[in-house]
């Protein structure tokens, strides 16, 4: 939401009837005040959206997403607050004792904006197809260079 209480885009420009979030579409004074038909104009191009997302036989998501590392995790929930994208919650350890808990990854909101993996102490949290020895590794060849 933007200081007035509007939602907001994801994208001026590009997105403009898009959240962040894909899926998600935003039109009329949910987003600022504006005449019917500007209203009207908004919401067709938000059906429009939607309907690209709706005619398809299955939905493709994102690949480069998070993944924790369970065996590291301590459960400490930094990392929740940065994800933009409300894909992490902190929950009881499977199987472990009722005050362990770990971090989960909703596979289907997640982006792959890597703002977890920055944030987590422990290292537990690393980005699909991007695992923190390959990033180390592409680093040094960087500066051995």
């Amino acid at each position: 939401m933007n200081e007035d209480g509007f939602l907001l885009e994801a994208h001026v420009k590009l997105r403009p009837v898009e959240f962040a979030t894909e899926g998600i579409f935003v039109a009329g004074l949910a987003h600022s005040p504006k005449s019917m038909a500007e209203t009207i104009a908004q919401a067709e191009a938000a059906a429009a959206k939607a309907c690209t997302i709706i005619s398809k036989d299955k939905y493709q998501a994102e690949p480069t997403i998070a993944a924790v590392n369970e065996d590291i995790c301590d459960g400490c929930g930094i990392c929740v607050p940065v994800c933009e994208y409300n894909a992490l919650e902190v929950v009881d350890r499977p199987g472990g004792k009722e005050e362990e808990k770990i971090v989960q990854i909703n596979e289907a909101m997640c982006k792959g904006c890597g703002g977890c993996v920055a944030a987590c102490p422990s290292g537990a949290m690393e980005q699909k197809g991007f695992k923190n020895e390959q990033m180390l590794a592409m680093i040094k060849a960087a500066l051995a260079g």
